[in-house]
Parts: C-alpha cells; structure tokens; sequence
C-alpha cells in the first residue's frame, strides 16, 4: 500500500471489505456459470432455500444477501429451469414462498462443494488460529454493522403527518 493509500480511501474497512467481496464474486460466479451454468444470484438463491428452508421474496432476498429485485428475477430464472417451485405458505395463505424441487436440491449439492472450496481456498493463506481469530472479528464487526444500522432505520423513520379536511388544496 502507497502512502496515498493509507490516508485514503483504502484504510476504510468497508472499502476493502468490498474489494475482498468482489474479487470473490467474480472468481466464484466463473465457477458457478463453467461448472453449473447458473448466475451468482441464482447460486445464492439456491444456496438460501437450501440450507434455511422456503421462503417468501422478501425473506430470501435477505437470506441470500440479494436486493429484493436481484432475489425476484434470481427466483424467476429458477422456477423457469423447474429448481424452485412456489406455493401457499402454511402459515398465511396469503403469502406466497419459494422452495427447492428434486432437481434444486440436487443443484444446491453440488453448489455447495463449490462454494466451500472457494472458501478454504480464499482462507488457506490463514493459519487455523488467523482464521478462527478473523472469524470472532468478522463476527464483531457484522454485528456492530447490524446495530448501527438498526439505529439508524430507527432514527431515520418518522410517522407521517395526518392530512386534516381543512388543508387547503
């Protein structure tokens, strides 16, 4: 790292944070689309409902760490593919969840053999103490993220002002 970088935007810990995320990306979402012919978004998807269970949109889009328009086209690729299918939740008819089909979970074994190799590959430079001591960090700072984003959802949600019958138009 240059001087300029240490003063600059390379000493925010979100900043590389989203470089390490990145170069992760793209490195696994070749292997999902050579190996497996899915997109990174679709992986994630499956992954989610695989590993957590059905899910309506807006909860997958969370599990899977996706927007919920990212979730939703993701979602659509797949059911068009037969890999997830939709249906009633059984707690609220009204809401509508995604689960995996034979041929989903049987992505979701062979996704996840991929994903965990690219993981143990990125932490191989890590000896076993580096990477449980990164991982009590990471774990730190996530939670310390989610608060602060909390508090801030918290601060920046007003009630909203009720029109009255007299308002002039």
């Amino acid at each position: 790292m240059t001087s300029a970088d240490q003063s600059g935007l390379a000493q925010f810990l979100t900043y590389r944070i989203h470089v390490l995320n990145k170069l992760s990306e793209r490195g696994i979402s070749e292997l999902y689309q050579r190996k497996i012919g899915i997109s990174i978004a679709e992986a994630r998807v499956i992954a989610a409902v695989g590993a957590f269970g059905p899910f309506s949109v807006i909860e997958l889009a969370r599990h899977a760490n996706l927007d919920k328009s990212q979730a939703s086209r993701a979602a659509e690729a797949l059911m068009r593919r037969a890999l997830l299918q939709r249906q009633a939740s059984r707690d609220d008819g009204r809401i509508v969840v995604v689960s995996l089909t034979p041929a989903g979970r049987a992505l979701y074994r062979k996704i996840m053999p991929i994903a965990r190799r690219w993981n143990d590959n990125m932490f191989a430079v890590l000896g076993e103490r580096e990477h449980a001591q990164l991982s009590r960090l990471l774990d730190k700072v996530i939670a310390a993220a989610r608060n602060a984003e909390a508090s801030t959802a918290q601060k920046t949600t007003k009630p909203r002002a009720k029109r009255t019958s007299a308002s002039p138009r």
